[in-house]
């Protein structure tokens, strides 16, 4: 590191950080990409090693150039060349290119294709993302945490990488694939150059996943013939008809700007197979297409399934009691990849001026495949991989459900459990962490959560009402009744939202913030209040629901009207000694903790609710068998003895 003066930092991801960074005693600029160690397996690290083997063989005008790479004990250090524009950036700005100006990048993404291919190596991994501008608007590739170098003998490959987005209809039906991959998403890419969209985009990554599968691409009538000609090459479902190399060459749209360099070494992929190779080729297809239908029958296929316990929010410590379940999942969708999606949507959760605003989802939802899809994602995030929490776009994918009327319980139940891993796999570094945390604020992770709430209520309750506030208002009434019947798949997704929100609030005040304006956009207070009836059935929920209203009373003071509102309501009684004397000392220390800010925060309020059976249970609990418990009624009773209405 002593080589190299750190400028400013560029980015970063789960993998890491990368910086800006000169030379030490020149002006030359490089970019530095650190890749943390901790929290990977061997079999990772040598994976990594291997991306820095691959690339650091690449010599080509449009390939990002390493020019060095060490090691430490807990990092993976890579020196690059330094381009100085990301192609997303320009994207974002402008929107779309011009044709003449996107044929220009799409030469270049060609030379690089080209290069790789007769070298044999696969990117696996194109999207506008992993595309760089220099000073001179030249295009290059970079990132090739996901590329394959393949052997003589190997002809096609099955592990599925990239982006659902630019991603072959051949990797989203999990079918053995070739490089021809890459050309599909480099037909993907150069479309929305043009068009300002992939040739796929929705919200749903079930549905994205259909679309590539079944629908047919279109093409806006203002691009030229000649483009146009060139797309439908590339962007043939069927990878047997797709245009391949050497023929990709000759077409007029790239023909005569394709820079191919002399050190094509022998067998490369960029030549048409002999029949003994084809031959071999379609075997080993075979053979994976067999492996595959063994692999994924019932018998062997085990989904490993998580169960959230409890964050000690108390010592804002974010510890969390893990259970294991192993479920037989008999299913076959093109999902198993998702986790790599990256999709231009947004969540259902929008700000307007500093207001919420929800907009419910009424679209059939395929509950069987979204658990599914979860429960792999899960296994993912388990095993350290956080790309499907840190983008953006993917968040908002698989919050999607939430925000659908039609979800079941236990897809409910899934989301909250994905959404809390990062914060209990260890050695997730602190850098990813804060990018997650901002990602989950920016898609109204907490807003979202407790609209899953108000549409499990409005379902059960059997309404057709819509989602304004006045609507939510009229199933009040009929919130207490579904307490009393709420399955156990409702109680559990109940019980690890609120697991999730009690630890975000906890972490940031802006998350309170938006837990507190989605309480009140929502018109939700009667159901919390009936929520805290529930410390028999899901003791976990009211503990975490009575920490998060207390954090409110601590923290928030200008937002105490949220808690009178909740305890004000006239339809449902709010049993403050059944609380303190539940069974349950974490409770009843939560409980007590609860009633001392009421008293100070919203004496008037407690004033309503006191008896002198609170009184009475309050000193009782002083002498509590549990420190924690004694400990709480001790400080509770000292501050509400300085009230009037104590005695």
């Amino acid at each position: 590191m002593d080589k190299y003066e750190v400028v400013g930092l560029l980015g970063e991801g789960s993998f890491g950080r990368v910086y800006k960074a000169t030379k030490a005693g020149t002006s030359s600029v490089v970019a530095l990409k650190v890749i943390t160690k901790r929290g990977k397996s061997l079999k990772e690290i040598k994976g990594l090693r291997q991306e820095c083997e691959i690339q650091r063989g690449l010599h080509h005008p449009n390939i990002i150039q390493m020019l060095d790479s060490f090691e430490t004990d807990n990092e993976i250090v890579v020196i690059t060349e330094f381009a100085h524009k990301e192609l997303t950036v320009v994207l974002s700005k402008e929107g779309y290119l011009p044709e003449e100006r996107a044929q220009r990048i799409v030469w270049d993404l060609v030379s690089a294709l080209y290069y790789l291919h007769s070298h044999r190596v696969l990117h696996r991994d194109l999207k506008p993302q992993n595309i760089l501008l220099d000073q001179k608007n030249n295009a290059k590739l970079c990132d090739f945490g996901f590329a394959r170098n393949m052997s003589t003998g190997t002809h096609v490959l099955t592990s599925i990488k990239g982006t659902p987005l630019y991603m072959a209809p051949e990797l989203v039906e999990e079918h053995p694939y070739d490089h021809n991959a890459d050309l599909w998403s480099l037909g993907c890419i150069i479309y929305e150059l043009l068009v300002g969209t992939p040739p796929f985009c929705t919200t749903s990554l079930l549905h994205l996943i259909k679309m590539i599968r079944h629908d047919q691409v279109q093409f806006p009538s203002f691009l030229s013939e000649l483009c146009i000609s060139f797309l439908k090459g590339l962007l043939q479902k069927d990878p047997g008809k797709r245009v391949a190399w050497p023929d990709l060459l000759k077409h007029p749209f790239v023909k005569g700007h394709v820079l191919v360099l002399d050190d094509v070494p022998s067998k490369p992929l960029t030549r048409p197979m002999s029949i003994d190779t084809l031959q071999a080729k379609e075997q080993q297809r075979k053979d994976c297409l067999n492996q595959r239908a063994l692999k994924n029958s019932p018998q062997c296929h085990k989904v490993v399934s998580m169960s959230t316990s409890s964050f000690d929010i108390e010592n804002n410590n974010s510890s969390l009691d893990e259970q294991l379940s192993m479920l037989n999942i008999d299913s076959d969708i093109g999902a198993r990849s998702c986790l790599q999606s990256s999709a231009n949507s947004d969540s259902e959760t929008h700000v307007d001026n500093g207001h919420l605003h929800f907009y419910e989802n009424t679209n059939p939802i395929e509950n069987d495949e979204w658990v599914v899809f979860l429960l792999r994602t899960i296994e993912e995030v388990i095993a350290g991989e956080m790309t499907s929490l840190s983008q953006k776009s993917l968040a908002s994918i698989i919050i999607s459900p939430l925000s659908n009327s039609n979800v079941s319980s236990k897809v409910l139940g899934y989301v909250a459990n994905l959404l809390s891993l990062p914060f209990v796999v260890t050695d997730t570094s602190e850098g990813a962490l804060e990018q997650i945390k901002n990602i989950y604020f920016d898609v109204k992770v907490v807003p979202n959560l407790v609209y899953a709430t108000k549409l499990m209520f409005q379902y059960k309750c059997s309404t057709n009402l819509s989602t304004s506030s006045t609507a939510f208002a009229a199933i009040d009434s009929e919130t207490q009744h579904f307490i009393a019947e709420l399955s156990d798949d409702d109680s559990e997704a109940l019980q690890h939202i609120f697991l999730l929100i009690c630890h975000l609030v906890h972490l940031r005040s802006e998350f309170l913030k938006h837990f507190c304006d989605a309480v009140a956009t929502l018109n939700v207070y009667n159901i919390l209040r009936d929520m805290l009836s529930l410390s028999k059935q899901r003791v976990r929920l009211v503990i975490d629901l009575l920490a998060i209203l207390t954090h409110i009373l601590r923290t928030l003071p200008d937002r105490t009207d949220v808690i009178t509102k909740i305890l004000n309501t006239d339809n449902s009684e709010f049993n403050v000694v059944h609380l303190l004397k539940s069974s349950n000392p974490l409770l009843r220390e939560r409980t007590c903790y609860f009633v001392q800010n009421l008293g100070k925060k919203c004496s008037e309020v407690l004033k309503s609710e006191w008896t002198e059976s609170v009184r009475d249970i309050l000193e009782t609990l002083i002498y509590d068998s549990i420190e924690d418990v004694r400990n709480a009624a001790e400080v509770t009773v000292q501050d509400l003895k300085k009230l009037p209405f104590y005695q």
